[in-house]
């Protein structure tokens, strides 16, 4: 876990790394943040955003698509298609950011095949989904938190003006 920074210099966790799962073969490794292309996690964060929002298909790099259904707290369910393909989904995967003394977890199933030539062509799709995801997760809970933390100074400098 990383330190993030809230104005008033409190932090908290970020995670850096997140279980892999592929659902066919039941492999897990451990992926780090690092390893992948912040250009393309830059890249697809509105894309991410949008198809949440929308929860319609949008198209992303390289002619493929992607429509995003939030489904609990903090976990994502998208489906990964090819424009030449139409609606056919050729990766499906749910992203979880899960309780924050735990790794978030991606699962990812449908065409290992597939899934292999998306990432040849896009730099590890399915992970810049998930960190795409988990940044806009943090960003909008931050500003939440943030937004609670004003309203509470401003009921604890209301109290302690009150006499009893």
């Amino acid at each position: 876990m990383r330190a993030k920074e809230y104005a008033d210099g409190r932090g908290e966790g970020m995670a850096d790394r997140l279980r892999h799962i592929t659902a066919e073969s039941g492999h897990e490794t451990i992926s780090r943040r690092v390893d992948v292309d912040d250009a393309v996690v830059e890249q697809l964060r509105p894309l991410v955003a949008r198809a949440i929002d929308t929860g319609e298909q949008v198209d992303i790099p390289d002619s493929y698509w992607i429509r995003a259904e939030e489904q609990e707290i903090a976990t994502l369910a998208v489906a990964i298609g090819h424009t030449d393909t139409g609606a056919d989904v050729r990766v499906s995967m749910v992203v979880s950011r899960g309780p924050s003394h735990k790794l978030p977890v991606l699962r990812v199933c449908t065409g290992a095949k597939a899934l292999r030539e998306i990432a040849s062509e896009l730099r590890d799709l399915d992970r810049c989904i998930a960190w795409a995801f988990l940044e806009l997760w943090e960003q909008k809970h931050r500003a939440m938190g943030e937004i609670l933390h004003a309203i509470l100074e401003e009921e604890r400098a209301y109290w302690s003006t009150v006499r009893w």
